[in-house]
């Protein structure tokens, strides 16, 4: 690229002047340059005149029986304008990502310390802090189960009525045993892959307003404003016409920001006829939005003595936590994508998707790759020592090529691997075509 073109490519990445701080002094939405230099509006920093306060009471067991939730006294604090519970939603009481097995307010059982039993909203957050403390809470503990293996046990408590296994899955390509006899070399090996915080700068955070016939207009940093009118719809039981969500820059959310906090807003808007701000705090935000998944692995690989694969036996057991919410999305990536990028003749991958009572498991980036890969690429290392062979060229051998299946079909046209790697290892001075 000559030194014009570059110098016109860069200069086409910033704004144009003018366009991030307006002569009024206001920030463009759209801007690089507000972003940067803090200017631009987040949802934590979204004000409207005569805004209340919102807070939230979570469950102190990770597994209880919820007997009677008493808000009198919360309500005759001075300021306090809405305390609300499960009997207070208007239509269903669901919050859905990807299966229905979630309240919006817990009702009847609590099954993770991250399930909300009351919402306030308040003139000041002192006042609303001071409402959670005083709902009286009659909770009766029950057993609980953090451990997803132990959860598959017979006598384990029951997350849910209908049991503890969320999603199952297995795929069959090839013959299993067949590919194994055919292997000079077998590694096998378990990889457990904790759970991963998304850490975005913005904890979540949302402004609902009440309008006119009804309506609410709801600003928040959503991945999908679709699904959160979609929702004020179904749990305030009006027309989806009568409610607008607009889309604010998000402080970061890498897959995490699907939580309630802009549907507790807008139900407590709805309640108090008043616009109402929802902000976690760090603590709050750790201990309810969702993680990437927690996992175990179990890999064994077979391989001729001259690198080429013949088998892959893939067991997993995912920690879905007490909900669902996009475990299930997650978990079908990871089972497709459990072999690699890797030609494998043979292979089995058996997965399951299991309820504690664990904070739920969700959306992180990658949605299930990086916990697969990271045990098929290890599982490549060990067969490369075993074999005497380069990494590289051990992968190389094996990269899918164009017009090659996966253990789940054909691949798609535009298959790249092979030049990728080759360009790689090229770029530390390995030449993985010699003597091919």
């Amino acid at each position: 690229m000559q030194l014009d073109d570059r110098k016109k490519r860069i200069e086409s990445l910033f704004s144009e002047p003018g366009t991030w701080v307006p002569q009024e002094g206001t920030s463009s939405q759209r801007s690089h340059l507000a972003k940067a230099c803090g200017q631009l509006v987040y949802p934590s920093d979204f004000i409207l005149p005569g805004m209340l306060t919102g807070k939230t009471l979570y469950s102190p067991y990770p597994h209880c029986r919820i007997n009677a939730i008493l808000t009198g006294k919360a309500k005759s604090i001075p300021g306090v304008h809405a305390v609300l519970t499960a009997k207070d939603v208007p239509g269903i009481n669901r919050f859905v990502k990807t299966v229905p097995d979630q309240p919006l307010l817990a009702e009847g059982r609590a099954r993770t310390t991250a399930d909300p039993l009351a919402i306030v909203a308040a003139e000041t957050s002192d006042a609303a802090d001071a409402a959670i403390e005083a709902i009286e809470l009659n909770l009766t503990p029950l057993p609980a189960v953090f451990d997803p293996e132990e959860a598959l046990s017979p006598n384990a408590p029951q997350v849910h009525d209908a049991g503890n296994l969320a999603g199952e899955r297995r795929i069959v390509h090839g013959d299993i045993e067949v590919g194994m006899a055919q292997a000079d070399v077998i590694v096998e090996d378990t990889y457990v892959l904790p759970w991963v915080d998304h850490a975005y700068l913005e904890t979540e955070a949302a402004v609902a307003a009440p309008g006119e016939d009804g309506h609410i207009t709801l600003w928040r940093g959503s991945q999908n404003i679709y699904d959160d009118r979609l929702a004020l719809s179904q749990i305030l039981y009006r027309p989806e016409e009568r409610f607008r969500v607009i889309f604010l820059p998000p402080g970061g959310s890498f897959g995490g920001k699907h939580n309630q906090e802009g549907l507790f807003a807008a139900l407590l808007a709805s309640y108090t006829s008043r616009p109402v701000r929802m902000v976690f705090d760090r603590k709050e935000s750790l201990r309810v939005h969702n993680k990437r998944s927690r996992v175990r692995i179990h890999h064994k690989l077979g391989a001729r003595a001259d690198g080429h694969l013949t088998a892959a036996q893939v067991e997993m057991i995912w920690d879905n936590g007490a909900y669902t919410s996009f475990s299930m999305i997650v978990f079908d990536f990871a089972c497709v994508q459990a072999t690699g990028p890797y030609r494998v003749p043979h292979a089995y991958v058996h997965g399951r998707l299991v309820y504690t009572n664990n904070v739920p498991s969700g959306g992180m980036r990658g949605l299930g790759t990086p916990q697969v890969e990271f045990a098929v690429e290890s599982q490549m290392d060990q067969l490369a020592r075993r074999l005497g062979i380069h990494p590289l060229k051990l992968r190389w051998i094996n990269a899918f090529r164009e017009g090659d299946s996966a253990i789940t079909g054909r691949l798609p046209p535009g298959c790249y691997f092979v030049d990728t790697l080759e360009a790689a290892a090229l770029s530390v001075g390995v030449d993985v075509r010699e003597g091919r």
